[in-house]
């Protein structure tokens, strides 16, 4: 076979269900089109490849990418709400924009589920190698680490959502699972720590170009730096947020005829995936022929009629969010779509505000060219990659524990950190975005947590951000969400997994 076959058929990995019930493509090998996912017929039963696939594959659902994600990740937050009518996902309002938390909630039970399903699928795979001993070779190795991203990945999610869970590092039964949760979430960041030191230490720097998505140790580096930020573990989010930096690999998209000269807002195209800033995205691939894409767009595309039915009009920003931007900030057309108005990048006007459904912005994050709509036959963007780590977020965390830890050398290396930033953003336009110089500890942080509510709109790190810095219980009520308490910081555990537990899970304080 010839090696442009062999790319032709390799360029990503996902798409294997881990239940076993394969689906493939009914074509011919030859006959796949570029870009086409891995296949049952590509990897024999049974093979650890198969099984990491799987792995990946479940990232593809709803508990990763749909509302039931964007509820629990976004809504929460000050930059964004449920959107779409008041009709539409009245208890997804009630529960994520208002706070009132009740442990029945759907959303609830399909990310927890989802992301157990991702763990055991990723213990299965390291008790697979790990019985193989020292006889496994560098690549079951790396299959491996892969495996312990992925849990720590998942663990990282549940911590911050639900607090203490069941530390489930084991296959088995169901009745093996059936344990109570951990007694400290140090018994989780334990885990984490663990997993992705050594996926830190094995996954590659770069895989050739037909494995494109799959993880490397920037990726590793990137969550294990956001885990030490949970934590305020500054020294250990430095150190590896500067191991990031010295990989040489990554850069912030520039503004170039390449990037029709606005690198920020291509990064977020179809042609921006995967990019040199990308360090994690969940990888999704449709044509009209072979649809393995993800939900990620479609709850969050304008909710209209016709052409501008491109979703349900779900996680929409807010007056906050626009208001925090800076005067002449390409960032806010490039986060903000406007009801009304020309979409400022491809021309086409949007429904007259407030139309149909009530929203004045919709995310521009996730509004895809209308020529690749008519040329797939689809609105709703199911080719959207779901950028999860992005080299911006892990600059700025850089600055902002350079800035925690203090001294000369770390508010210059913040400065220029933050600098970085806004330099991307500022392009050549030297009247926008001044430079910050203040080497007061308290403006620099004031400052670098600007910078990434405007960086980072309507991506899912808002709310996690204001609950680290703790100052949730402020913002939040001040903008509008005036239930809201310390104790919303953690979601009740599903209901349906403490009822089926029999007494052994135990629900979270206060619900």
């Amino acid at each position: 076979m010839s090696n442009k076959l062999v790319y032709k058929a390799y360029y990503i990995l996902l798409f294997v269900l881990v239940t076993g019930a394969f689906t493939s493509c009914q074509k011919n090998f030859l006959d796949r089109e570029p870009l086409g996912r891995y296949t049952e017929e590509d990897v024999p039963i049974g093979a650890l490849d198969s099984k990491v696939f799987g792995m990946y594959a479940i990232l593809r659902r709803a508990g990763f990418n749909q509302n039931t994600y964007l509820a629990i990740q976004s809504f929460r937050a000050d930059d964004a709400q449920k959107g779409s009518a008041a009709s539409d996902g009245a208890a997804y309002a009630l529960m994520y924009d208002d706070f009132q938390y009740v442990a029945n909630n759907g959303a609830l039970q399909t990310y927890w589920t989802d992301h157990y399903a991702a763990i055991l699928a990723a213990n299965k795979i390291i008790e697979d190698v790990d019985s193989v001993g020292a006889a496994a070779d560098p690549a079951t190795l790396i299959n491996r680490a892969e495996a312990q991203f992925i849990r720590a990945f998942c663990y990282f999610d549940l911590v911050r959502t639900f607090g203490r869970v069941p530390k489930i590092d084991f296959t088995g039964d169901a009745a093996a699972l059936n344990i109570p949760k951990v007694g400290d979430v140090s018994e989780l960041f334990a885990l984490i720590d663990a997993d992705l030191n050594n996926a830190v230490n094995v996954l590659p720097v770069d895989w050739e170009p037909k494995y494109i998505g799959r993880l490397t140790k920037g990726a590793a580096l990137g969550l294990q730096t956001r885990a030490f930020m949970w934590r305020s573990n500054w020294a250990a989010a430095l150190a590896s947020a500067k191991a990031l930096m010295g990989l040489n690999k990554y850069r912030l998209v520039l503004n170039t005829p390449a990037t029709n000269n606005n690198g920020y807002r291509f990064q977020f195209t179809k042609e921006g995936e995967n990019g040199s800033e990308s360090l994690f995205e969940i990888q999704a691939y449709y044509v009209p022929t072979n649809d393995q894409g993800i939900e990620y767009a479609l709850p969050q595309g304008v909710r209209g009629a016709g052409s501008w039915n491109l979703g349900w009009g779900w996680n929409t920003p807010t007056s906050v969010l626009e208001n925090e931007f800076e005067t002449g900030d390409p960032r806010k057309a490039a986060t903000l779509l406007y009801s009304g108005q020309a979409d400022p990048y491809y021309g086409a006007v949007l429904p007259a505000y407030p139309g149909t459904v009530a929203q004045p912005y919709w995310n521009m994050k996730v509004y895809t060219n209308p020529a690749d709509r008519i040329t797939l036959n689809n609105n709703f963007g199911k080719w959207m990659n779901h950028r999860i780590i992005r080299y911006a977020d892990i600059l700025l965390l850089a600055a902002e524990a350079a800035n925690e830890l203090g001294g000369a050398q770390n508010t210059t290396d913040a400065l220029a950190y933050l600098e970085m930033v806004r330099a991307r953003a500022r392009g050549s336009n030297a009247a926008i975005l001044p430079k910050v110089t203040t080497t007061d500890q308290a403006q620099l942080r004031d400052a670098i947590r600007h910078e990434r509510m405007v960086e980072l709109g309507m991506e899912e790190q808002r709310f996690y951000d204001i609950v680290r810095w703790k100052i949730d219980v402020v913002v939040l009520p001040a903008a509008g969400k005036i239930n809201y308490q310390a104790k919303h910081r953690l979601l009740p555990l599903p209901q349906g997994e403490i009822d089926k537990s029999g007494g052994v899970l135990i629900q979270n304080p206060d619900y």
